[in-house]
C-alpha cells in the first residue's frame, strides 16, 4: 500500500494561513440531499469574504451555476445574503420534469444527480477554487441511498461533529507541535482522517515526493487545534482545502492518482493482470463510477501483495499478514525528546465462513499490545472504527497501531530498553500469538 505523502511546494506563506483563517474557504451545499421533482430546491453558500464592506447596509448577492444529468448545460441562479454581514447566502431553483428551462427552472428526471457550483475567488493566496455540491432527484417509492453513496464524497455536505475525530489524532497533533513525536507520526493522524472519510480527497490528486517537509505555521496550527484554540471543523477544512488546491498532495491505495500508468509493470502475471484492470478504470470519466471501479481492484492488489510477500500468522478464522519493522507503515524511532515510537501496520483476512470482529476499544481494553517480557505497553493511537473491525467472510482490512506517549484511559508510555526482546501480542477471543519485534 502506498504511503500518504504530504508535500509543500516552494511557496512563501505567511503563518498561520489555512487553519486560523478557515473562513476564507467558502462552502456550498443543497439544503436537502434528496429533492422532489416539480418542487423548489434551496442551495446554501457560506463565505464571509463575500461581504462587501463598501455597502454596509445591504445584503450582498452573486451568482452560482446549477445543472443536472438531464440538463448538463445548466443555468445560473442568484444567491442572496440572508442578513447584513451574515456570510450566508441562499438561492432557489425549481426542479421540473418537463417544459422549457427558464431563469430558475432546471429540467431534471427522477434519479438525476443535481449539481451546484460556487467559484471562490477570495482565497488568501489570491487564487480561486471551484466548489461543487450534489443532491439527487427522488424516485417515488425507492430508497435513494445507493445513488447518494455513488456520488463523489467531496460533493456531499457531510457534517463533521467533534466525536468523529478520535482523541488520539488530536493528541498526535499536540505532541508533534511540542516536539514529542516526529512529523511522520502526525501525518499518520492525517492518514486516518483521510481513510475514515473525515477528510475527503478529490479523485484527481497527483502524488509526488518532496524533501521540503511541513512548514512551521502548520505545526503552529496543529498545536492550536490540540489546545482548543481552533475547532475540529476549522482544522479539517484547512487541511482539506490545502489538499484540494495542491499545497498538500496525498497518495493512498483508496484514492485515484494520475500516476498509475507511470508505475513499472509487474513480472507477476496475476498482479500484472490486476494492475492492468486498475489502469483501465482511469478511462472512466464519471468520478463515482471510476471510484467504484478502482476500490475492489486496489483492495485485491493490496491483499495479493500481502499474501505473496508478507509474514503470515493464522489465528482461528483470521490470517494476519505483516511485512515487519522497517517496511511501509512499520517503523521504530526515538524522538528528539527521547520518546520511543513504534508503528505497526498489518492486514487481517477473514478466511472463515462467519462474520468475525477484531477488538480494540481503548488502551486498557484492546486485544493488541507490546510486551517486553515484564511490561505490557498499550497503544497511543489506532484506527479501529468504534473499537472494532468487522470482517465478512473472505474480507480483509489493513489496520494501524501506534505505541508512544501515554494517552490515558488505562494507557502506558512505550519505553525502549535495548537489552530486552519485544513482542507484538495478539490476544483475540478466537486465538493469540506473540510476534517477535526486531527493534533497533
Amino acid at each position: 500500500m502506498d504511503k500518504f505523502l504530504i508535500i509543500f511546494p516552494l511557496i512563501v506563506l505567511s503563518a498561520p494561513l489555512a487553519f486560523a483563517e478557515s473562513s476564507n474557504v467558502g462552502i456550498i451545499y443543497w439544503e436537502k440531499e434528496i429533492v422532489s421533482i416539480n418542487s423548489f430546491a434551496d442551495i446554501i453558500v457560506k463565505d464571509n469574504d463575500m461581504n462587501k464592506k463598501e455597502y454596509p447596509n445591504f445584503a450582498d448577492k452573486f451568482t452560482i451555476t446549477v445543472w443536472s444529468d438531464t440538463s448538463p448545460d445548466g443555468l445560473e441562479i442568484q444567491v442572496v445574503e440572508n442578513g447584513v454581514y451574515s456570510g450566508i447566502f441562499k438561492g432557489s431553483v425549481y426542479i421540473a420534469d418537463s417544459g422549457e428551462p427558464t431563469k430558475n427552472r432546471l429540467i431534471s428526471s427522477p434519479g438525476d444527480v443535481l449539481y451546484a457550483k460556487y467559484v471562490d475567488s477570495t482565497l488568501p493566496d489570491g487564487g480561486s477554487s471551484e466548489i461543487i455540491s450534489a443532491a439527487v432527484v427522488k424516485i417515488s417509492g425507492e430508497d435513494m441511498s445507493p445513488i447518494l453513496n455513488k456520488i463523489d464524497p467531496s460533493m456531499r455536505h457531510l457534517k463533521t461533529p467533534q466525536s468523529e475525530i478520535p482523541a488520539w489524532v488530536k493528541n498526535n497533533a499536540g505532541w508533534w507541535a511540542d516536539g514529542t513525536i516526529a512529523e511522520s507520526d502526525f501525518i499518520s493522524g492525517i492518514e486516518f482522517l483521510i481513510k475514515d472519510g473525515i477528510i475527503v480527497i478529490p479523485p484527481t490528486t497527483v502524488s509526488s515526493e518532496s524533501s521540503e517537509g511541513v512548514p512551521a505555521w502548520v505545526k503552529n496550527n496543529a498545536g492550536w487545534w490540540a489546545d482548543g484554540t481552533i475547532s475540529d471543523g476549522e482544522f479539517v477544512n484547512g487541511i482539506q482545502h490545502l489538499i484540494k488546491t495542491g499545497l498538500i498532495s496525498v497518495s493512498s491505495n483508496t484514492e485515484t492518482t494520475q500516476m498509475v500508468s507511470e508505475k513499472p509493470k509487474s513480472d507477476d502475471s496475476k498482479l500484472a493482470s490486476l494492475e492492468a484492470e486498475l489502469e483501465k478504470c482511469s478511462e472512466i470519466k464519471v468520478g463515482y463510477k471510476r471510484i467504484d471501479c478502482e476500490k475492489p481492484l486496489k483492495k485485491a492488489i493490496a491483499l495479493y501483495k500481502y499474501q505473496t510477500n508478507a509474514q503470515k500468522f493464522e489465528i482461528g478464522p483470521i490470517t494476519y499478514y505483516w511485512f515487519g519493522v522497517g517496511s511501509e507503515g512499520n517503523g521504530f524511532e526515538i524522538s528528539p525528546t527521547g520518546q520511543a515510537i513504534l508503528s505497526i501496520r498489518m492486514l487481517a483476512e477473514n478466511t472463515s465462513s462467519e462474520i468475525t470482529a477484531l477488538h480494540c476499544t481503548s488502551p486498557s481494553i484492546c486485544s493488541y499490545d507490546v510486551w517486553d517480557g515484564t511490561n505490557a505497553f498499550k497503544y497511543s493511537g489506532m484506527d479501529f472504527t468504534s473499537g472494532e473491525i468487522v470482517l465478512n467472510p473472505n474480507d480483509s482490512r489493513e489496520f494501524n497501531i501506534l505505541f508512544g506517549p501515554n494517552i490515558g484511559y488505562g494507557g502506558t508510555e512505550f519505553k525502549y530498553d535495548p537489552s530486552k526482546t519485544y513482542y507484538f501480542r495478539i490476544n483475540e477471543n478466537f486465538g493469540s500469538v506473540d510476534i517477535p519485534l526486531e527493534l533497533k
